[in-house]
């Protein structure tokens, strides 16, 4: 079978714009790039718009425009698939999430109700609590890191809150997810991920059989939602405990897979997201006064956020047979990089790209890609707003005088874009 992707390029441009171009100078992991990649991905998006990064550990394709990714990469396209999931290595394939249509939608579904908006504002209290806590032992003092103070804290007991966690282990569960993303993008070696996760799973598989073992104390020989929040504590393992996908019970590895990506992305995006925020508001204190003065603009600020410091650069998906791209023949199994931090900078969806604004309409910023897009738009999204406008609206409230102290470092992880610190003081 062979599948030809229609090419969006007109005759008019260049060769590097039809083709392939190997030469292209992109190195995601050069220090240069990890420094500042939103200006690096812009420029190969220019320079190449489809791309082929070969290096002694990384053979992968890279697409770059805005519409060729939202309309034909993430549009429901049965050539590129995600069971072999979101990296430039193959990792856990085919279970839960991380499926094609159609399993993946009525995978999806088991999962939706807890995003939906009456789900998420009946969250929102709970939210603001824990944003209030951390807001509170800041004011104990005048200055210090706002990643490990705030960023990394909030949407960790969040993640805790969602799924049933201890909060108190918030710190371990943040430590489990920095070292699988780290393993996932930077370690090459097969096996890789046992020893981490030899550690993980038993620790979750211990909860899901938690929960069962209150199933059947209580007598209950037919699980079903009727019983969440009553029989079981009402969070996303219960749930999944509860629920039927195909009319069968989820499987452990099914459970398993939804704790897993509850355990990095429900953290990693989020934390990225509120501390680059910060960080942008800050680095030009007139933006900090103006969101104070209009705390109508939050939510285009989060939005400008999104679009102008993705908290993933990239992501990446698999062809299932041969394709043809830009008059290139890919083989079955490629790897294709879609680069969403181009695909944002993109001046014809967004006029002065490379600007991080306040006043661009919603209609236009929530263009970006930043989320995705078609069947694998992410779930948490609405969950992720939601803490950055709660964190944004309490801030300007309770810590107006907020500033930077000091650059900051960022991530260690080449494929996420964050501050792993940020300085701040407050008092």
């Amino acid at each position: 079978m062979k599948t030809t992707a229609r090419d969006p390029h007109t005759s008019a441009e260049t060769a590097a714009d039809t083709g392939v171009d190997t030469r292209a100078e992109f190195d995601p992991l050069s220090p240069q790039t990890l420094a500042e990649p939103g200006p690096a991905y812009s420029g190969l998006r220019e320079r190449c718009p489809f791309h082929h990064h070969r290096t002694a550990t990384h053979d992968f394709y890279v697409t770059s425009r805005h519409d060729e990714i939202r309309q034909q990469v993430l549009g429901d396209n049965p050539v590129w698939s995600f069971k072999f999931g979101n990296a430039a290595k193959d990792t856990m394939s085919d279970v839960g999430i991380v499926t094609d249509p159609p399993f993946h939608q009525a995978f999806r579904a088991v999962l939706q109700p807890g995003f939906t908006p009456r789900a998420l504002q009946a969250q929102a209290p709970a939210i603001e609590a824990i944003t209030g806590r951390l807001i509170d032992a800041m004011l104990t003092h005048s200055e210090g890191d706002f990643q490990a103070e705030f960023a990394m804290p909030l949407p960790a007991q969040v993640m805790c809150l969602m799924l049933g966690l201890p909060a108190d282990n918030f710190a371990t569960y943040k430590r489990w997810s920095d070292e699988l993303q780290a393993q996932l993008f930077h370690e090459t070696q097969p096996g890789s991920f046992e020893t981490l996760l030899a550690e993980i799973l038993p620790y979750f598989g211990g909860l899901i059989a938690e929960r069962r073992r209150l199933l059947a104390e209580a007598g209950v020989t037919e699980p079903g939602l009727e019983h969440l929040g009553k029989v079981l504590s009402d969070d996303y393992i219960s749930r999944c405990v509860l629920s039927k996908v195909e009319n069968r019970p989820l499987n452990d590895a099914e459970i398993l897979n939804v704790c897993l990506a509850f355990l990095t992305g429900g953290q990693e995006t989020t934390t990225n997201l509120i501390g680059n925020l910060v960080w942008r508001l800050l680095e030009q204190p007139a933006r900090w006064e103006t969101l104070k003065a209009n705390p109508g603009l939050i939510e285009a600020a989060i939005e400008e956020s999104l679009r102008h410091d993705p908290p993933v650069l990239a992501h990446f998906r698999t062809s299932l047979c041969p394709v043809t791209m830009h008059g290139h023949e890919l083989p079955e199994h490629s790897k294709l990089m879609f680069n969403i931090a181009g695909a944002n900078r993109e001046p014809a969806k967004f006029p002065d790209a490379e600007a991080f604004r306040l006043d661009r309409p919603l209609a236009e910023v929530r263009q970006h890609l930043s989320f995705g897009s078609g069947v694998h738009f992410c779930l948490g999204a609405p969950l992720a707003r939601l803490e950055a406008r709660i964190a944004i609206r309490l801030m300007i409230e309770r810590l107006p005088g907020l500033r930077l102290a000091g650059p900051g470092t960022r991530v260690r992880t080449w494929m996420y874009w964050g501050r792993a610190t940020l300085p701040v003081a407050w008092g």
